[in-house]
Order: C-alpha cells, then structure tokens, then sequence
C-alpha cells in the first residue's frame, strides 16, 4: 500500500505539483506520521517551485500532520531552495501560532532543536548575503537581510546591529542608523563598538558635538577594556583635545599674521584676535574639522579651512576729518555709526566686503588704537605685512568722479599720499571705487591690478615699470627705489614720511615718537643702513640731517637721481684693461695689500646716531670763493683729484682742514659670492607670502611644537635673498685686485668731511652738505701705495 502511495504521489507530482487530491487519496491515505512526512517534504520540493509558502501552508493541512510538522518541512524546503526570507518569515508564522514561545516545541520529536539550530543557520546565512550586498553597494538589501537576521538570531545581536546601522547610514537614513546604534550601547555599555558606530552616525548626520562626545567615550571605553589587542587600538586614534589644541595653534598662527583688530563684516563689530578666534571655534566647521580628525591630521583642510575663514579686506584711502576712531566704535557696531561721509565710507567698505563674501574688513582709522604705543608701533611696522596678506584692498578715491578721464587715478589725492604708496605695492589685489562707489572707469575686473589701464595709469604716476613695482618686496631690496618712490608723496606729519616706511623696510625695533621730526627719518635710514651695509642710501645732495650729517634732511633728496657711485665697466673693456694691468711695471704686490684691506674692513654702520663709515679719504687744501650767475661756487686744486668744483651754502672757505672720501667700497671690490667665498648678506627679501594651499605640503604627522604662537613676533623673521653674480667661475685673488685698480680710475661722486671733535683720540667727523654733486676722479700720478695709507674708518657725526 505504501509503495503505490508513493508511486501516486510521484506521478502526481510530474503532473501538477499537488501530490495529494480529495479525489484521489480516499481512503487509501496512508495514516502513519512516518509515511505521511516524508511524501509532505516531496510534495513541498515541488509546490515551493513556483508558490508562495502561505499558499503551500493551506494546501499542506490535507497531510493530517502538526501544524508545527507542516512549518518545519516548508521552512527546510524554503531554507533548501535559497528562499531565506521567506523561510524565516514562515518560522516567525509558526512561532506567532506557538505564541511565540519556542518553549512549546517538545523536543521529543526534535523541533525544539531543530527551530534553535534554524536560527542560529539562518541569522549566519542572512547576514553573510547583507555582507555580499553591502559589498556591491546594495544597501537597500543588505538593510533587508541585516533585518530578517536580527529577527531570528538567538543572541547577541551587536555586531549585526553595528551592520544595519553602517548599511541604513549609506543610504542616508542616519536617525535609524542612531536607533541601532543606540541599541548596540544599550546591549553592552562597556563596549567601545556601539560608540563608535554612534560616533560615524552622529558625524555623517552633521550632529558634531555630539558626534565628538561619543568619540571620546569610544575612546574611553577602549582604554578601559580587559583586553590587551582592544586597548592597543586606541592608540590609532587622536583624541579631539589634541585636534582642538592643534587647530587653535594654526589659528593662533594665521591670525599673528594678520591685524590685530578686525571688524566682523556680519555685526559690525571690533574684534580683537581673542573674539576673532571664538567666532571661528563657535562655527559648524570648528566641531566639524574636530570630528573628522580620528585617525590623520589634514593639516593642509585645517590650514585651507582656517585661512578661508580669516581672509580680510583692508580699507586704502586719504584721512579726513571726523573720521570714526577705535574709541568711538570699539563700543558700537559700525553701522549703528550716525550718518556722516567719513561714517558713509567706513559702512559702505564694510558692505561690500560683506557682500564680497568675506567675514572680516580693516581701515587704519577704527582698527587701531592709537592711544596704545604698542599697538601703534606693531601697526606702524606690520602694516606692509597686513595688505600683503589681505585677500584684497578696496581703494576709495575721494574727488575722483564716475565721469572722471582717464589718468584721474594718476592725479588723485590717493596717489600723492605716503601710506598709499605701501598699500598699492604690497597689496596683491586692489580695486579702486570712486568717490560714489563705483568702480574707477567701470573696470568690473577681479583685480585693478593686472588692468592694461591702471598699470599704464601707475607706471605713468611713479616713474616705475609695473614688473619692478610688482617685485618690491618688505625688507632690504631695491633700498634706492623705495626711497625714490617714498620721495614723489606727501605726508601730513613730518615723521609719517619715515614711519610709513618702516613695514617696507621691515624695520622693527624704531618706536614711532610723533614730534620727533627729520629725526624719525634719520633714524630710519640709520636702521637700514646699519642692516644692509648699503652705502648708496648716502648718495645725496641737499641738507643734512641734525640726526646725523651723513644722512638728509627730507626723502624728498631721493628724488633727484644721482651719480656717485662709479659707473659700472663693460665686460669687454674690462678684460681690455686687465691685459694692460699685466705687465710688468704694474705693482701688483701693492694693489693686492689694497684689495686685501678693502675686504677686511667692517660695512657701514650706526650706534645710535654715531655712524662709522669704511671709506678712502684724502685731505684737500682750503677751497677759494667765487662767484657765478648761479651762486657762489668753491674750487680747490687737489693732488690726488686735480681741480674740484663744489657748490655748497655753507662757507667752507673758513674750514681749516678738510677731505673728501670715497665710501662706494662696494662697487670697487668684487661681492663674496663672485670670489667663491661666502655670501655677503646684501639684500634682505622675504619670499611672498603663499597664498593658495597648493604651495606647501605637510607631513602626516605636524609636530604641534613646531607652530610658533609666540604673540610678541608680530612681524615675519627677516629672510636673506642673497644677491647671486652671473659670474660661475670664482675670481682669483690677483684678478679681483686688477679689477680693483680698474674701477679706481673711474669718476665717482665723492662726500666732503671736516673734522667736528676729539674723542679719546679719535677725531669725529661732520659730512658738508652740498647742493649739487661732487664727482672726481683718481689722478694717474697717485700711487696705489697713497692710496693704500688712505684707507679709514671715520666717526662721523
């Protein structure tokens, strides 16, 4: 009976997929649970083909069998075709019907371990198949699986969790992601794992203060577990103190870098380098830039994000009266100002800066408070600095009119100033507003500067190539130029001549003493001179200086262009004279103890405004008077010079003893570098500030020591630019000295001297101001042996 059962059933299989029929079984049923199971499992192997298991389940209560028999041999067939979710679907039917209590399966017959061994397999089954989906970035379904396994897996459902919570962040579902989270910390409180996928969530969710609580109890939690391997891992990690410690020394640093008082373009308010740091710490992006950084510093998005933040505009223009200080505004927000035009000025500059998109803007006239001497002498030096760093500087031309012709920049108010001389140079972008706002000549370009019409403007204005005034740099360089171009402006205080060229010179160190008159000059040039050794700054003629009678009275004598130095000799005619120097009668044994002198002696230079001054002098017989349609002229025929003309104001008739020099020791006397010996610090250039992120790289790993946030370096450290000869070859010592000899014969301007005092045996000298240059020239009969005893170092007054 059992054999044709079966037989039935097979033939009835191949026909329709139901092994059993009313029709057909009758009576003749089998009646045993072990026939009747077996022929359920191969009906169910056909039925489960193209059905649903709900509809298999209605049709399988014709077996006679337990409901749990039936559930059991449709979840195994489901489990066998690779149908998990529905197999597990089907076990949660069965269970519902049990009351959800596996408890009530008797493991007499084997359910019991037959439903716990089921979901153990099928939780390891559903979250491998979330793994293969996350893998191909189908989070959708991995989200499904994650969640039929965490249905059914018998116990502890963390790292599953951990899954869905990753899988649901992907597809942007983080408030879900949370809730895993949440649960996985709620299931084991003392694990670091819940935290840290709390973490991920909370950041990915753009919650970062929260974010970084949770990391740091990640950490905690790591640094607290019993096991070794789990608190190694710490170490992988960088707590968010030392991130914040680290971010707030790079702000320390950019904002050392630029004013010390800025006004917030949003408020309108002051805020000194404390409040502008907390604006920025109390931005998403502070606690952003915290919760990104787990594991690597990007020392180089920190610096992006931070300089980003503190880019500045500075305000160019000409002061006028009633314009609002820092003690009127540092207490109101600048446009709360009353309506005036020098209020006007300050709150449209700040608007359009604001509307440029940058948060904070400068003028001289609020963002310093001149009543502090420290604060005005930072200021004073560092200002170079400042437009040198500001992402902008807006120019107002007060009288220049929308309608203006072309060259109103030229001739402007603006362009006669001393200050706005430094501001246009180190600004490296400007654009000029007239005096109703709108922009000069309706140039609506991102930079004046690069303008075929202002450049043409500018070069026409100052004499200066817009190549040459775009390579002047703060510091030492092109010292004559920048004097030059500071001789054409005007100032309203004497010593504004000199203080507005302190940042241009890098001059740090000269407090700025209003009052002080020619004397803030003096001891500019003084500073300068003493730190380059550059003796042309002496190349002038007008009125000495009562600072020191070497140095002038006014910039204004560096605007005459002057001659002193002797001229340079072609390469051509220089080896021409050089063979002459060959032959024998040439005391090369002299002119080698001369060469040998000059580059022992010391550079020119100041203590105080007692100058020493390496230099060839020669005493000269008493001058004779006499008297030209142009003035009174002194002549004096002279050994080593022959007949010397020089005009002067002063009577040198009456002056006992006097001598001119010749202190262009320089310009005799090959530089170090083209010796092949060291180099001689000339020039003084520091290399531009970089301003995109792309001109400097960092390692991985920033040592936080290595960042100065010393608040008393306000200005940048001085770095030498050597002036490097084209010569390649080393010059010898005897051709150095030929050379020496050869640029002796030619004319130079030369400097007189008359004795002023004894000190301590050594006699102070005062420089004879003259009014036009004295240029001589080495007769041939003075002996380089006469000229070797000439060589001096004065003490001059």
């Amino acid at each position: 009976m059992t054999e044709w059962v079966c037989d039935f059933t097979q033939r009835r299989l191949s026909a329709d997929g139901d092994a059993i029929s009313d029709a057909n079984c009758g009576s003749g049923m089998p009646t045993t649970q072990a026939t009747r199971t077996p022929l359920l499992r191969q009906w169910a192997k056909a039925k489960l083909i193209h059905d649903s298991w709900k509809d298999a389940l209605l049709s399988a209560v014709r077996f006679t069998l337990s409901r749990v028999e039936i559930y059991r041999v449709v979840c195994e067939r489901l489990e066998t075709i690779d149908r998990i979710l529905d197999a597990v679907e089907c076990f949660h039917e069965m269970m519902s019907e049990l009351g959800g209590e596996t408890l009530k399966l008797h493991d007499n017959d084997g359910h019991l371990a037959w439903a716990l061994d089921f979901r153990q397999r099928s939780s390891e089954k559903l979250e491998h198949l979330g793994d293969k989906a996350v893998n191909a970035e189908q989070y959708n379904d991995a989200i499904l699986r994650y969640s039929s396994a965490l249905s059914i897996i018998p116990s502890s459902p963390q790292a599953i969790l951990i899954k869905r919570s990753k899988a649901r962040l992907a597809t942007g579902a983080w408030k879900q992601a949370l809730e895993d989270a949440n649960q996985v910390i709620t299931l084991d409180p003392s694990s670091p794992w819940g935290y840290e996928v709390k973490y991920v969530t909370l950041h990915k969710g753009g919650d970062y203060d929260n974010a970084i609580d949770a990391f740091e109890v990640m950490l905690t939690k790591m640094g607290e577990s019993p096991h070794p391997d789990v608190q190694q891992q710490s170490d992988r990690y960088i707590s968010p103190s030392s991130t914040r410690a680290l971010i707030r020394k790079v702000v320390q640093r950019t904002l050392h870098r630029s004013p010390r008082v800025l006004i917030n373009t949003a408020t309108g308010r002051l805020h000194d380098r404390a409040e502008q740091a907390s604006a920025f710490e109390a931005l998403p992006i502070f606690n952003e830039l915290v919760s990104s950084t787990t594991t690597r510093i990007d020392y180089v998005r920190i610096k992006r994000e931070v300089r980003q933040y503190f880019q500045y505009v500075m305000l160019s223009h000409k002061w006028e009266d009633n314009e609002p200080l820092f003690q009127q505004v540092v207490h109101i927000a600048v446009y709360d100002l009353e309506t005036s035009p020098t209020h006007d000025k300050l709150q449209i500059f700040c608007n359009i800066v604001r509307d440029a998109g940058f948060n904070w803007a400068w003028s001289d006239t609020c963002c310093i408070d001149k009543s502090d001497h420290f604060v005005l002498q930072e200021a004073l030096v560092a200002m170079f600095r400042w437009y040198q760093g500001s992402a902008m500087a807006i120019v107002f031309l007060r009288g220049v009119r929308p309608s203006s012709p072309r060259g109103a920049l030229a001739g402007s108010i603006w362009n006669t100033r001393a200050w706005t001389l430094q501001e246009y140079i180190a600004a490296k972008v400007i654009r000029f507003y007239t005096e109703d706002w709108t922009l000069y000549r309706d140039l609506d370009v991102p930079n004046h500067k690069e303008s075929p019409e202002i450049i043409s403007e500018m070069e026409q204005a100052t004499g200066v190539s817009a190549q040459q005034l775009k390579e002047l740099r703060p510091g030492l360089s092109s010292i004559w130029e920048k004097l030059r171009l500071a001789s054409t402006r005007r100032t309203t205080w004497v010593e504004d001549a000199a203080y507005s060229l302190l940042g241009i010179f890098s001059a740090i160190g000269i407090p700025a003493i209003y009052g002080e008159g020619e004397a803030s000059l003096g001891r500019l040039l003084a500073n300068v001179l003493t730190r380059s050794g550059d003796a042309s700054i002496l190349a002038w003629t007008g009125d000495s200086s009562r600072f020191n009678s070497c140095l002038p009275a006014r910039i204004t004598v560096f605007n005459a262009a002057t001659s002193h130095l002797p001229p340079s000799i072609p390469d051509s005619e220089m080896e021409r004279i050089i063979i002459g120097l060959r032959a024998p009668s040439f005391d090369l044994d002299t002119a080698l103890r001369l060469y040998d002198r000059l580059n022992e002696l010391p550079t020119p230079r100041f203590a105080e405004s007692r100058m020493t001054l390496p230099c060839i002098t020669f005493q000269i017989p008493p001058f004779s008077v006499h008297r030209t349609g142009s003035g009174r002229v002194y002549r004096a025929d002279t050994i080593p010079f022959g007949m010397v003309e020089i005009r002067t104001r002063q009577d040198i008739s009456r002056m006992k003893s006097l001598c001119l020099v010749h202190p262009w020791l320089d310009a005799l006397v090959e530089p170090e570098d083209e010796r092949g010996g060291a180099f001689v610090e000339e020039d003084v250039v520091p290399p531009a500030s970089p301003t995109s992120d792309d001109e400097e790289t960092f390692d991985d790993e920033i040592d936080y020591e290595e960042i100065d946030d010393d608040s008393s370096s306000f200005a940048e450290p001085e770095l030498a630019s050597l002036s490097i000869s084209t010569h390649t070859a080393p010059i010898d010592r005897e051709t150095g000295a030929r050379r020496l000899v050869a640029r002796l014969r030619q004319p130079f301007g030369a400097l007189l001297f008359t004795p002023a005092s004894m000190r301590r045996r050594t006699m102070d000298y005062k420089r004879v101001a003259a009014d036009s240059l004295i240029t001589v020239r080495f007769q041939d009969n003075v002996s380089l042996a006469n000229i070797v005893d000439n060589v001096r170092i004065l003490d001059v007054l």
